[in-house]
């Protein structure tokens, strides 16, 4: 299994930077744009809640993926897991904590494994690996910017 920790601090409340990650539209706002990002289907948020999506990595390789929230603890985290989709497991926890001053921190810890054996080994150290701190840094830093503008 693989792990990818990262924290930001950002200007704005704890219960609306909670909201703002159980509102998949956003999950399109701050995805990068070498990855499309298709919302088939959305229940309502909450725990149990399923979302359906179709991504695309740079413009070919469609994957559907159904995620399910495990955890709503509001307002202080989130976590959703892969029911369906291109990893062999993966799950993303969001940690919110309100530091003060109208300040929150929010720390996302993304675990997974790839499938194929020896051919996933590869892929993660050649091309995943980079490609998930890649993606995180650019969905905090434009969950930042949206949030505080």
């Amino acid at each position: 299994m693989h792990s990818y920790t990262r924290s930001v601090i950002i200007r704005a409340p704890i219960e609306e930077v909670f909201l703002f990650h159980t509102d998949v539209r956003n999950l399109v706002k701050i995805t990068p744009s070498f990855i499309k990002v298709d919302i088939i289907h959305a229940d309502p948020p909450g725990p149990g809640q399923h979302v359906q999506l179709r991504v695309r990595q740079f413009g070919f390789l469609p994957l559907n993926m159904l995620m399910e929230f495990f955890i709503y603890d509001y307002p202080t985290s989130l976590a959703d897991r892969q029911i369906k989709g291109p990893f062999s497991s993966m799950v993303q926890y969001r940690y919110f904590e309100d530091i003060g001053g109208g300040y929150t921190r929010m720390k996302d810890v993304f675990e997974f494994s790839l499938p194929l054996g020896i051919l996933g080994i590869m892929a993660y150290s050649l091309i995943v690996k980079k490609m998930i701190e890649v993606m995180f840094v650019y969905r905090q830093n434009m969950t930042k910017k949206l949030l505080e503008s």
